[in-house]
Formats: C-alpha cells, structure tokens, sequence
C-alpha cells in the first residue's frame, strides 16, 4: 500500500501540473485549447532537440524547452485562436489541427521511433520500502515548487490580480485599463511553460513518441471537468484524484483486484464519460479561474 499512495502522490503531482495550464484559458479566456497536450510534446522534443542537436547542457535545454514552448503558446494564440475565439467551435477545430500538424512535423523530423533524454538525476533510492527512481521524486518536487509559485503570481503580483479580474469580469477589467488581449497572451505564455515543463517529466521512464500528446490531453480533459471547468482549486483536487485511482488501477493486481497496467488508461475515460452524462459543471460546481 505504501508504493501506491506514494506512485500515487508522484503521478497526480505531474497531472496538476497539465491539467493547471488547460483549465487556466478556460478559466480566463473561455476556451478550450485542444493543442495543450502537443505543447506539452513539444516541450519534452524541444529539450531533446537541444541536447542532442545543439549540444547544449541538460538543464539550460530543459529551460530553453520550456520557454520555447511558452513562446510557441503565445503564436497559436496570437496567429489562430485570437481570431476565432468568438467562435468555441472554430477554437476546438484549430486547436486541434495545431496538434495533429506538430504530431506530423514530429514525425518528419524523427520519425515513428521513440527517442531517449537523459535523466537530469540518476538513480533509486528507497522511501518506506519502495523503491523509487530519484528523477520521479524530482518530478514530485518541480511539480509542487511550480504550482506554488504560480499561487504567488496569480495572488500576489499586479498581473496575477489582472487575470483574475479578466477571469471574473473581462469588460470590467477593462474598464479600469486592463488590457484583455494582454492578459490572454499572458495566460496562453503560462499555460504553455506550465505544459512544456510537464513534458520534460512525461518522458521517463519510457522516452518520448510522437503520440505522447493524446494521453495529457484526455487526462487533462478529465481532471477539468472532474474539478469543474475553470475551477483551479478543483483542477488540484481532482488531478489528484485521478492520479490516485490511475495508480490504483496500475498496482491493482497487488491488492487481487481484477486490474492491471493494460487498464490504466481507462478510469479517465469512464469518469470524462460519467460526468459528461450525469454533472457536466463537475463536482466542484464550474468555478471560475479567481477560486
């Protein structure tokens, strides 16, 4: 039981951190950013373009991975989505050809196989008699260390305060002189670093493919609207509980439950479909970005 809640709390960490961004533009900008999990593949390519192509140090490719990424978030907002956001249906249309066309430019460039980034820390080490890879537990760290860090800026800096009063009332905001386009392009530029960082992660133990994006996005899709769309607080909520159930499933042979590894994906899926049935504001009431 100690591997699972301890898997358990290091999965549902990394999906916070996914699922943080895509509900963020929901949450401001009142749409739904179906190229969230192929930014999230690019910032996993983007770290190992740097490394094995420009031969840059690890750290400063992840970095530069991240703010490529973020920089890529703000041009399909800047370019496509800011000229179709009255229309959520033409949003869902060209974000999702966003992501099916850096699927395809993946695949031009490295082909089908799946391509390795070397850890940025090696090694086990043993956690209540676990044993765990350290690069998972450093995921845990730069997951939460990045969460608290964005509470900070929405709650404590002048452009934080700016999001949350474009979230709650964009015609109000601008009339105190708060540029909605602005604050739009700024929540696209966090929502992006926020899912480049978590492809870094997304890449051990198993490498990086040119389908990695699907899985975040289904899973992203799950936790918003488990924790109710805009919700920030129910997006932590319910990122960690489907991190739970997922690792659950995962180790479920363990406890002689009829589950395994091949049953992973699945739990997400059936709770998107339930809910989307039976509560479609989620179990947190469809609060806004502010909550």
């Amino acid at each position: 039981m100690e591997q699972i809640v301890l898997f358990a709390v290091v999965r549902s960490a990394l999906y916070a951190l996914v699922a943080l961004g895509f509900t963020l533009i929901f949450g401001v900008a009142r749409v739904l950013n179906l190229s969230h999990g192929a930014l999230l593949m690019a910032g996993a390519y983007g770290a190992y373009i740097g490394i094995n192509l420009f031969h840059l140090n690890l750290y400063l490719s992840f970095a530069l991975a991240v703010l490529a990424t973020a920089l890529l978030a703000i041009a399909i907002y800047k370019a496509l989505v800011r000229r179709v956001s009255d229309s959520p249906v033409l949003v869902l249309i060209v974000t999702l050809a966003v992501a099916f066309i850096l699927q395809e430019a993946i695949v031009l460039a490295f082909g089908y196989r799946t391509q390795i980034i070397p850890p940025p820390i090696e090694g086990t080490v043993v956690i209540a008699g676990t044993i765990i890879d350290k690069v998972q537990l450093l995921a845990l760290a730069v997951s939460l260390v990045a969460l608290g860090l964005f509470w900070l800026f929405i709650h404590r800096t002048r452009f934080g305060r700016a999001i949350l009063a474009t979230a709650q009332d964009p015609k109000g905001a601008a009339l105190v002189g708060i540029n909605p386009d602005r604050v739009y392009t700024l929540t696209w530029a966090l929502s992006g670093a926020l899912a480049g960082l978590a492809g870094l992660f997304f890449a051990y133990p198993g490498g990086i493919v040119f389908n990695m994006w699907v899985n975040p996005l289904v899973i992203s899709f799950a936790i918003v609207i488990l924790g109710g769309l805009g919700s920030i607080p129910g997006t932590l909520i319910a990122a960690y509980l489907i991190g739970f159930v997922e690792t659950l499933t995962f180790y479920g042979g363990q406890l002689n439950l009829p589950l395994g590894p091949s049953w992973v994906g699945l739990p997400s899926l059936f709770i998107l479909i339930l809910l989307l049935i039976f509560r479609p504001q989620g179990l947190f009431g469809g609060e806004q970005a502010s909550s």
